[in-house]
């Protein structure tokens, strides 16, 4: 029987925008079979309708808003703590064809620029892999080996190899930093995930400093008429915000998140 994380990963999917649309067309192409058309009719019209307004700009502002709860911060002004915790997701575990790891975002140099600055005198990597993977190690391991290629001590960095999710994330990481007494934390995350992050690490009993380390919507100058086209990007981020949004009332109802 499937676990709760491998759930938590496949539910969501049967109500994101293309999985609906999808669905509907199913249903359509079956009604039309049986003879039903105005029926079938009516259910490509409503997945037409999710398309579109799921791949327009609207998608793109929603998405906007929710990764703008807590704006960055340079560096330089950010406030001191015990450690800086950095999330996992944002490095490719070497998986064949991969002879080695990949960085796939901007957190563990983020983390590195806050160390830098003496923000903290210790990085802590939490993040182990969602499923098992034969012959390879946690991916806070590979996470830790990158940043003693780039300069960290290796007694600086504290490593957390067992969470599968943001809850784990967060229970793991009090545990650890507890046992030291460190109470007060940088937050390394995607801004786009620091909301449902820092309600998470509050819960677990943490004060939290968010950080985010990048940001999917800039201020970018463009023709204005791309701003307005639909596109399967925005189509993207209409699944990315109702995989957060989801999973932060899921949080909330199991007792997860502030």
């Amino acid at each position: 029987m499937p676990d709760w994380i491998t759930l938590s990963k496949f539910l969501p999917q049967l109500v994101y925008p293309f999985s609906l649309a999808l669905l509907l067309l199913l249903l359509a192409w079956a009604w039309v079979l049986l003879g039903k058309r105005w029926k079938g009719a009516i259910a490509i019209g409503v997945a037409l309708t999710i398309l579109v307004i799921t791949a327009s700009p609207l998608s793109q502002a929603v998405y906007r808003q929710h990764e703008q709860k807590f704006p960055a911060v340079p560096i330089a002004q950010s406030p001191n703590a015990g450690a800086i915790v950095v999330l996992g997701g944002d490095v490719g575990i070497p998986n064949a064809p991969r002879t080695t790891s990949q960085l796939n975002g901007n957190r563990l140099f983020h983390a590195f620029r806050l160390y830098q600055a003496a923000k903290a005198p210790v990085i802590v990597i939490t993040g182990g892999n969602v499923f098992p993977q034969e012959g390879l190690q946690s991916e806070a391991m590979y996470s830790k080996a990158i940043l003693e290629e780039i300069g960290v001590a290796s007694d600086a960095i504290l490593t957390e190899t067992d969470s599968r999710n943001t809850y784990q994330n967060a229970v793991n990481t009090r545990k650890m930093l507890g046992e030291i007494g460190i109470d007060r934390i940088i937050l390394v995350t995607d801004a786009f995930h620091m909301p449902r992050a820092v309600a998470v690490f509050e819960k677990a009993g943490f004060e939290v400093i968010p950080s985010p380390s990048g940001f999917s919507v800039v201020d970018f100058a463009r023709p204005k008429l791309l701003d307005w086209w639909p596109s399967l990007g925005n189509l993207s981020k209409a699944h990315a915000v109702m995989r957060e949004k989801l999973g932060l009332i899921v949080y909330q109802l199991r007792g997860w998140a502030a």
